[in-house]
């Protein structure tokens, strides 16, 4: 009998027989908050990540439709904002592109046709709008605290978005930091760096970092004041020791000499 932890989650699993009658690893009725309902979606991205391929497009989009339909269901069971649910299904649908558009699976170029953020939103900027919307979800702090968690998961399975261009190390802190947010916000922990600005007003404070160039100049300038420093310092010190030996070293005196021009 297959245990819950090596069950496949729904959304790769062919439709039942049967005889073949498993639970899901994680009940919709066990769910208290929106991470928990995307319980079977992370998974499935899961599987994704360490290239468990889907076979085909159309199959897989039905598959992650229905799931996204039993998500909306279940989230309104719980009385989720409907503005919540909507920007949940928005960060999964943005993961789920991103990880196939990045894959090597025979179903990309039928997924590059018609990628979820467009069939399902209208979008085809997801990765820069992921994070503009994260931005205005932390201003509003606890009171969106269970969608800013489904975008933190996000992060944590690998969505880039813009930052793949751009290099992960702001990427990185911001993950860091919303994880630290995260925490305090549900009180789990003391406020991460408390003398700083509130999360409600921190906007990727890595954009400010100095540079390269800028530092460079810096280095320059130091090396060539400390070049001219040395070099003064060394011509003094030669002065110095040689000022004693001035009567000893004297050029041998010269011969008078008279020019007398005959007319």
């Amino acid at each position: 009998m297959s245990t819950p932890a090596s069950t496949p989650p729904s959304l790769f699993r062919p439709a039942p027989g049967p005889a073949t009658v498993a639970p899901p690893p994680h009940s919709p009725a066990d769910a208290r908050t929106l991470l928990d309902l995307m319980y079977d979606g992370f998974y499935m991205l899961f599987l994704l990540k360490n290239k468990h391929a889907p076979a085909d497009a159309d199959t897989f989009r039905d598959k992650v439709k229905t799931f996204l339909r039993e998500f909306e269901r279940e989230a309104d069971r719980l009385h989720v904002a409907a503005e919540d649910i909507y920007l949940s299904k928005y960060a999964f649908c943005a993961l789920v592109d991103e990880t196939v558009l990045t894959s090597s699976f025979r179903i990309r170029e039928a997924w590059e046709r018609q990628p979820l953020q467009v069939q399902f939103f209208g979008d085809q900027l997801a990765g820069e709008n992921f994070f503009q919307r994260l931005e205005e979800l932390r201003r509003h702090g606890a009171a969106r605290v269970q969608v800013l968690e489904v975008f933190h998961m996000c992060l944590l399975l690998g969505f880039q978005g813009k930052y793949l261009l751009e290099g992960t190390e702001k990427l990185n802190y911001l993950t860091a930091r919303l994880g630290d947010e995260i925490a305090h916000l549900k009180g789990r922990r003391a406020a991460f760096a408390p003398h700083w600005a509130p999360p409600d007003r921190i906007s990727h404070a890595l954009k400010n970092e100095v540079p390269l160039w800028v530092m460079g100049g810096v280095f320059a300038l130091l090396g060539l004041a400390a070049f001219l420093g040395l070099r003064w310092s060394l011509d003094h010190s030669t002065r110095s020791q040689l000022a004693g030996y001035q009567q000893l070293v004297r050029l041998p005196p010269q011969s008078a000499h008279l020019t007398i021009t005959l007319p």
